[in-house]
């Protein structure tokens, strides 16, 4: 389902929708480039389940859309703490610490996610930090 006018929820419905209900109005609202709402959903759903991965995939992505780079990078911190041979959670904590400028740190997420057999994106980015080092 696609969102198409701009979502109007209450704290109170968000309080009101059961996990389930939450984690897939996030996955809609997320889809529907409303990553702020997401947000916002998703917090109810790791209220309930700190230790639901897809959860954290999702509030991380959201957190990314938004431009909300450190929430996001803490997400995907949580998310390899619960999948560490996730390789597309090292990508996208490397491209959070990108995007902050933060390349070297990035790096080392690039490199193990390039370790794991992710995408030849990854090796790449390696190289053009190791190139501006070096």
């Amino acid at each position: 389902m696609t969102i198409y006018l701009t979502p109007n929820l209450s704290d109170e419905t968000i309080a009101a929708m059961d996990v389930f209900e939450a984690f897939r109005m996030g996955e809609e609202l997320l889809d529907s480039r409303y990553p702020r709402d997401a947000v916002r959903v998703l917090r109810r759903v790791l209220e309930a389940e700190p230790s639901h991965a897809a959860a954290w995939e999702l509030m991380g992505r959201a957190h990314f859309a938004a431009a909300q780079l450190v929430p996001a990078e803490e997400a995907f911190r949580r998310l390899i703490e619960l999948e560490p041979t996730s390789a597309w959670a090292q990508t996208a904590l490397g491209l959070s610490l990108d995007r902050q400028s933060r390349h070297r740190e990035g790096a080392v997420h690039h490199r193990l996610a390039a370790a794991m057999g992710a995408s030849p994106r990854d090796a790449t980015r390696v190289e053009l930090v190791d190139r501006a080092i070096g």
